[in-house]
């Protein structure tokens, strides 16, 4: 077959029979293999395929199993430690403190003490002229609206207002 735009002649290599013929079952094999260990992420397998001396493949092959070995002892350690179901329970108790509060109280929302607040707060009223009173039993509705205004002068007036309230001391029990 001649180029007749060179003036070249071109060569045609004649078709043997044998190169029609597949490759040997055994040989495309090898190459599958060898094309999948190249192209794998699983490591040290592409050590192998690309080895070029018997030492590195060696190398190769050995490090790739020895680690396979550990991965799958670990691997089936965990297996085996979840199917087992393990449980364990640390209890233990660290005081480092005196209980201060007691663990129940009883409350009645009323921060103040009526017995050390109401002789002064009747004393209070009765010098406004609001009430004419020195019953300390009761307590009327117009003596709970004064009493805002009693502690608002007693504020105004630098007075100290802790003798009127629960201490802590008091509220503990011993």
């Amino acid at each position: 077959m001649a180029n007749t735009a060179n003036n070249r002649v071109v060569p045609v290599a004649s078709i043997e029979k044998q190169a029609w013929k597949l490759e040997a079952p055994k040989h495309r094999r090898r190459s599958i293999i060898r094309e999948f260990a190249l192209n794998t992420s699983t490591h040290g397998l592409p050590g192998m395929a690309r080895s070029e001396s018997k030492h590195n493949c060696i190398f190769w092959t050995l490090s790739f199993f020895i680690f396979a070995a550990i991965m799958i002892y670990f691997v089936t350690q965990s297996i085996t430690n979840y199917f087992q179901y393990p449980t364990q329970t640390s209890v233990s108790i660290f005081v480092e403190r005196s209980q201060v509060f007691p663990a129940v109280t009883f409350c009645n929302y009323a921060p103040a003490r009526y017995d050390l607040l109401i002789e002064p707060f009747l004393n209070y009223t009765n010098s406004i002229n609001a009430t004419n009173t020195n019953d300390t039993t009761t307590f009327t509705v117009k003596q709970a609206i004064l009493l805002r205004q009693f502690l608002q002068v007693q504020l105004n007036t630098d007075q100290s207002m802790i003798e009127y309230f629960f201490s802590l001391d008091t509220m503990l029990i011993e």
